[in-house]
């Protein structure tokens, strides 16, 4: 692992940490510790947490990927260049809904839509 590796690891373990407090100061307000918790309770909110920082960067990854896109793609079916937009969706993902950022274009020939990968032209 080199220096800008474990540079981010260690970022990641702090942001990490951080968050965690930040939870743990809303369970104590929301009174989740005036009698002693059962660990299944804690586990399903640590496990929540977990699910929607998973969403965030499934969602962030997704948008950068369709930025890398290119204006224009080819039709898989007959060649012709069509344009390229991006456009957003909901999919369910396995952690909760995600608004999917994906880049799109149709063929007016073919009159059918696809999704572009980054290589097509």
């Amino acid at each position: 692992m080199d220096a800008s590796e474990q540079g981010r690891e260690l970022k990641k373990r702090e942001l990490l940490r951080e968050l965690a407090e930040l939870h743990l100061e809303e369970m104590a307000e929301a009174g989740d510790f005036d009698q002693t918790p059962h660990f299944g309770a804690i586990e399903r909110t640590a496990s929540e947490l977990g699910k929607r920082l998973s969403r965030e960067v499934q969602e962030r990854a997704a948008r950068e990927v369709a930025a890398e896109g290119q204006a224009q793609a080819a039709c898989p079916t007959c060649g012709a260049v069509c344009e390229a937009t991006s456009q957003q969706r909901t999919v369910a993902g396995m952690d909760g809904p995600i608004e999917l950022t994906e880049a799109v274009a149709h063929c007016r020939r073919c009159r059918r839509s696809f999704f572009p990968v980054l290589h097509d032209i």
